[in-house]
C-alpha cells in the first residue's frame, strides 16, 4: 500500500488554520430550531448589594475611568471659564510675577548693599521699566523712521512688477491691466463702504483693546512693586490660611515651583538673545542698514513667546528685506531664520531648558497653540510657565522631588527648610527672631496644655502605674512653683511626701507616694 508523503509543519499549520476557520463559519451560520426546545426555568439573577457585579469588571472600569474623566474636564473647564471671566486681575497678576522673576537679583543685591527694601523694589521697578519701554521705544521708533522709505520702494517694485506683466513672457495688454487694476480698486472701495459699520465697530472695539492693555499695564505695575516688597509676606498670608498639616508640603512645592519659573525665564531670556543677534547680524550681512537694531530688540522681546515668537518677528526682517533688498534677500534671511530657530530648538533648548523646565517639545507646542487659541499672545506668553510650574508641584506633592538638593539649602528663596511654622507665626505679630521665638514658645506651651489636660483622669485621682506615680505640672500653673522646686523645670515633677508646698491639697499638683 503506497504512503501518503508527510506534510511538513507549514503546510500542516495552513491545513489547520483552513480547518479552524471552516469550522467557525459553520458554527456561526448555524440556525437554531426554536420550535424544537423544551420548557426551561429562568436564569437565576442577584439582586441585592452585589447585583453590580453581574455588570463585566471591563464595563465597570471604563465607566469609573468615564465619570472621572469627564468630572476632570468638566472641573478644568470651570477654572477655564472662572480665569476668562476675571482676566483683568489673572493676566497682570502673572505678568507681574514673570517681570518679578526678572526684577528678583537685581532687588535682592541692591538689599545686600543695605539698601531699603522699599527703595529696592523701587528702583529695580523703575530700572526694568525703563530697559523694557526703551527697547520698545527704539524698535519702533526706528521702524516708523525707516517705513517711508520702505513704502516708497514697495511702490517702486509694484510699478515694476506692473511692467513686468506687459513687457514681460505674459505680454498683458497694458490696457487690459489697467482695467483689471481699476475693477480692484472698486472693489475694494465697495467692501469698505458696504462694511463701514463693521469697520467702525472695529475701531471701537481697538479703543476698548487699547484701554484694556493700559489698564492691564498699570495693574501689573502696581502688582509688581508690591511683590518685589512684599513678596514674602504675602506668600506667608496665604499659607497660614491652609490647615497646618498642609503649609509645610505646599510650602515646599511652591518653592520648587518658583525655582522652576526662575530657571525658565533665565533660560528663555539667554535664547531670546542668542535668536536676535544670530538673526540681526544675517541681516545686517544682507543689508537691513539702520533697521538692524530695531529688528535685533523686536526678535529679543519675541523670542520670550516660545516657538513662534522669534518666526513671527522674523517674519519682519523678511519684509523688510523683501521691499529693500529684493527677493533672494529675503529668501537668504528666511533661511538664517530657520537655521537659528533649528539650532535652538536642537541644540539650546535641550541644553538650557532640560535643567530648568522637564518639558517635553510636544507638550510645549500644543501648549503654546492651545494658549494662543485661549488666550491669543498672552496665553502663548504665559501657557509654557503655568504648566512648568504646575509639572513642578504636582510631582512634589505626588512625592516625586525634582529638586531634592533645596531639602539643605539654607539660602534658597522662601527661606531655611523647616521654618515655615515659624514664618507663620512671625507674620501675626511682624516681630523680631526675639518676638517669633515667644510666638512659637507659646503655641508649645499651649500644645503641651492640651497634652498634660488629656493625660489626666476625669475623676481627679491620680495615675498609679507600678511603685510611684509621676505627673507633669500643667504649663498654666508653672508660676506657682516656688523657685527651688524641682518642678520649675521642662521635664515630670517628681518628688515625695505630702501636698504641694506651694498650694497644699491642690489637685492640680498631684503626689508622687511610695507604694
Amino acid at each position: 500500500m503506497e504512503k501518503k508523503p508527510l506534510l511538513n509543519a507549514g503546510a500542516e499549520f495552513r491545513r489547520g488554520w483552513w480547518r479552524e476557520v471552516i469550522s467557525r463559519r459553520d458554527t456561526q451560520n448555524r440556525v437554531p430550531n426554536f420550535d424544537g426546545l423544551e420548557p426551561a426555568a429562568p436564569p437565576e439573577v442577584e439582586n441585592g448589594p452585589n447585583s453590580a457585579y453581574s455588570v463585566s469588571w471591563r464595563i465597570r472600569v471604563a465607566a469609573s475611568w468615564a465619570w472621572r474623566f469627564l468630572v476632570i474636564i468638566a472641573a478644568l473647564g470651570l477654572i477655564l471659564y472662572g480665569i476668562t471671566k476675571v482676566s483683568i486681575i489673572f493676566v497682570p497678576l502673572a505678568v507681574a510675577l514673570l517681570l518679578t522673576l526678572l526684577l528678583e537679583p537685581m532687588h535682592f543685591r541692591l538689599q545686600k548693599w543695605h539698601v531699603p527694601k522699599t527703595l529696592s523694589a523701587v528702583i529695580s521697578l523703575l530700572v526694568g521699566v525703563g530697559l523694557v519701554v526703551a527697547m520698545i521705544w527704539i524698535a519702533t521708533s526706528q521702524l516708523a523712521h525707516g517705513a517711508p522709505a520702505l513704502l516708497a520702494k514697495a511702490g517702486g517694485g509694484f510699478d515694476k512688477a506692473l511692467a513686468w506683466l506687459s513687457d514681460g513672457p505674459l505680454n498683458l495688454d497694458q490696457a487690459q491691466i489697467d482695467k483689471y487694476f481699476k475693477e480692484l480698486t472698486a472693489q475694494l472701495t465697495a467692501f469698505a463702504t458696504k462694511y463701514s459699520s463693521s469697520i467702525a465697530s472695529s475701531a471701537l472695539s481697538v479703543t476698548s483693546s487699547v484701554a484694556s492693555v493700559v489698564t492691564t499695564i498699570l495693574i501689573s505695575l502696581f502688582c509688581l512693586f508690591f511683590f518685589l516688597k512684599d513678596g514674602r509676606q504675602i506668600w506667608i498670608w496665604l499659607i497660614r490660611m491652609l490647615p497646618v498639616p498642609a503649609r509645610e508640603p505646599v510650602h515646599e512645592a511652591a518653592i520648587r515651583g518658583w525655582t522652576t519659573l526662575n530657571g525658565y525665564i533665565r533660560a528663555q531670556a539667554l535664547v531670546a538673545l542668542v535668536d536676535s543677534v544670530f538673526i540681526s547680524i544675517g541681516a545686517a550681512i544682507l543689508g537691513a542698514g539702520s533697521m538692524t537694531i530695531p529688528l535685533a530688540l523686536l526678535i529679543f522681546i519675541g523670542s520670550f513667546i516660545p516657538i513662534v515668537g522669534a518666526v513671527t518677528t522674523g517674519a519682519i526682517a523678511v519684509l523688510i528685506l523683501l521691499l529693500d533688498k529684493g527677493f533672494m534677500a529675503a529668501v537668504i534671511m528666511l533661511i538664517v531664520i530657520l537655521a537659528v530657530q533649528q539650532i535652538e530648538s536642537n541644540v539650546l533648548q535641550p541644553m538650557l531648558m532640560s535643567n530648568a523646565v522637564s518639558l517635553h517639545p510636544l507638550a510645549v507646542l500644543l501648549g503654546v497653540t492651545a494658549g494662543t487659541f485661549l488666550a491669543g499672545i498672552i496665553g502663548a506668553l504665559l501657557v509654557v510657565p503655568i504648566i512648568a510650574f504646575c509639572n513642578t508641584v504636582v510631582l512634589y506633592l505626588t512625592g516625586h522631588d525634582s529638586m531634592p538638593e533645596l531639602a539643605t539649602r539654607h539660602d534658597r528663596i522662601g527661606g531655611a527648610p523647616g521654618t515655615v511654622h515659624a514664618q507663620v507665626a512671625a507674620s501675626y505679630i511682624g516681630g523680631s527672631k526675639k518676638d517669633t521665638a515667644k510666638v512659637m514658645e507659646s503655641q508649645e506651651l499651649s500644645r503641651q496644655q492640651a497634652g498634660t489636660a488629656a493625660s489626666f483622669p476625669t475623676d481627679g485621682s491620680p495615675d498609679r502605674t507600678g511603685d510611684a506615680v509621676t505627673d507633669e505640672v500643667p504649663a498654666d500653673r508653672a508660676c506657682d512653683i516656688p523657685a527651688g522646686d524641682d518642678r520649675a523645670g521642662d521635664g515630670p515633677a517628681t518628688h515625695t511626701g505630702g501636698p504641694s508646698a506651694a498650694n497644699p491639697g491642690d489637685p492640680a499638683f498631684p503626689e508622687k507616694r511610695e507604694l
